[in-house]
């Protein structure tokens, strides 16, 4: 399906992001953590060992902005910060057993979620993002866009 309607395929992958990433957020939340303790977290499960400065690089995070959510996850024993062996002024990141632990059980969320929704729409990259969008109540104001084209 190819659609000329930046208008609809906008709003389109906004509604599908928000039910996927919300699928996280939800039980992030239950551990008193939020979607940037996620995001740290995946990544320094992904590449353990990553330096602090390469996390905030592929994140596109500020050391300001970073600080208190390192710091939050580090007191909780998600990761664990150590000295560079190469390096003694550089630190790098490793996810502890407990963050592991948590970045599977979010992964398999969004997976599950991903799994049932291609079991019931297919493999058609629209269909499946409008079933992700379906989940949103206001995607129902908006899909009406779906038959409109710009001009």
């Amino acid at each position: 399906m190819t659609l000329d309607n930046n208008d609809y395929e906008n709003l389109l992958f906004y509604f599908a992001y928000k039910t996927f990433i919300n699928t996280a957020d939800e039980i992030i939340e239950q551990h008193g953590l939020n979607r940037q303790h996620h995001r740290f977290l995946f990544f320094i499960e992904k590449v353990p060992g990553i330096t602090i400065k390469d996390l905030l690089k592929s994140m596109e995070i500020s050391k300001q902005g970073s600080h208190a959510s390192l710091k939050k996850l580090r007191d909780e024993a998600y990761i664990e910060e150590k000295t560079s062996e190469y390096d003694k002024r550089v630190k790098v990141l490793y996810p502890t057993a407990k963050g592991t632990k948590l970045v599977k059980e979010l992964n398999k969320a969004q997976n599950d979620l991903f799994q049932d929704i291609q079991k019931k729409v297919g493999n058609d990259w629209y269909a499946i993002m409008e079933e992700f969008a379906s989940h949103r109540p206001g995607f129902h104001e908006v899909k009406y866009l779906k038959n409109e084209v710009n001009k």
